[in-house]
């Protein structure tokens, strides 16, 4: 999983035999699974802006470990460093593990729950009359 040329030049971009593919490492992961972890860091990042909007409106986070971090303190740093940190997290790992069936479609359900979540921080900001 991990090698000297993951962090410094990959080579292998898939396994040598395509019978291999399902549950083989390789160092290059390719610009497809990178635009779509960007896509998810992005989206982590606007639902971490929503949600720090809509809680100064009044709103009330539903996630109880996102609500205690968010206790903690009275700036949202600790809140954006925990939700940055555990999606970079998570997409470090989905990334690693692309060629198992699992984490491909885990990418895929991370990708589409943001979306989803966007689609509904818009709703909400088009209720609250705030666009």
């Amino acid at each position: 999983m991990f090698s000297r040329h993951a962090f410094f030049g990959g080579r292998r971009r898939q396994p040598r035999r395509a019978a291999e593919r399902d549950g083989a490492f390789v160092d290059v992961h390719g610009l497809r699974v990178f635009a779509v972890v960007m896509l998810i860091v992005l989206l982590n990042l606007a639902d971490a802006w929503f949600t720090l909007l809509f809680l100064s409106y009044g709103g009330q986070e539903l996630n109880p470990v996102v609500q205690q971090v968010l206790d903690l303190s009275a700036h949202p740093w600790p809140f954006l460093v925990f939700k940055t940190i555990g999606i970079g997290c998570a997409c470090c790992f989905l990334t690693l593990t692309k060629n198992f069936r699992s984490a491909r479609i885990g990418l895929w359900v991370v990708f589409a729950g943001y979306t989803l979540l966007l689609g509904w921080h818009l709703y909400l900001l088009t209720w609250l009359d705030l666009l």
